[in-house]
């Protein structure tokens, strides 16, 4: 555990230095001044979305990011020498990235309490955003440990991002009817938005359900049959 706890703190000190942690805040600034000029029920509805911004898109970027940079300086193989397992590692990069999340939700948070009539279930949004950001990341690494550089995933995250945005939107404009929009549930990203919605709006129980299980879904089955084995191959190769 004390290992596991120091490799953590590595991690959580690298996006400090790497100025991951600078630019994810300076993003959560803009959300804050967002809500702020926004007025209470225009607020209220843009929480879910930019926390979902926050747990799914920026998550990605952030996690490509620091791994290229990590990968430049060769940390990766110095880790290689030294008494811990590579599921350690990865477990302590996971726990990272749910550590900028979780800063980037309570600014959101905090700031909708601050300026605006907000009561939402905050436990419940978290635990939303743990799915999300679980379902997400595994998603993030497969984008990332198969590219060969960050430009490579960064237009790979771009395809995805836009495979998993333009259903949303075509949702959100009705040209995919509401009776058929469960066919949309199969994007990762609009099963965490339906999540976020239904803590401030009433969304069927069947979806908020189904986006649950099929977001849990994602990250226990790419974590362990993709991403550890890539993961595995990466850091041996350096």
């Amino acid at each position: 555990m004390t290992k596991l706890w120091q490799l953590i703190k590595g991690e959580i000190l690298r996006l400090f230095r790497y100025k991951i942690v600078f630019f994810s805040v300076l993003v959560s600034l803009i959300w804050i001044l967002i809500i702020a000029l926004s007025d209470n029920e225009a607020a209220i509805a843009l929480v879910p979305f930019l926390v979902l911004m926050d747990a799914a898109m920026m998550s990605i970027i952030l996690l490509g990011s620091s791994f290229f940079l990590e990968k430049q300086e060769g940390t990766m193989q110095s880790l290689l020498v030294t008494p811990v397992t590579l599921v350690s590692v990865l477990v302590a990069k996971i726990i990272s990235a749910l550590f900028m999340t979780l800063l980037s939700f309570l600014i959101v948070i905090g700031s909708t309490y601050i300026f605006h009539d907000f009561h939402a279930p905050v436990l419940l949004l978290l635990l939303y955003t743990l799915l999300v950001v679980m379902s997400h990341t595994a998603l993030g690494y497969v984008i990332t440990l198969f590219s060969r550089d960050f430009m490579q995933m960064l237009f790979r995250y771009m395809g995805i991002f836009l495979l998993f945005l333009i259903p949303m939107v075509l949702v959100l404009i009705d040209v995919i009817p509401q009776d058929y929009d469960f066919l949309v549930l199969l994007s990762p990203t609009y099963s965490g938005q339906i999540l976020f919605q239904s803590t401030i709006i009433t969304v069927e129980p069947w979806k908020v359900v189904f986006a649950s299980i099929y977001l849990f879904l994602i990250a226990i089955t790419l974590y362990p049959t993709v991403v550890f084995r890539k993961f595995q191959k990466v850091a041996l190769e350096g």
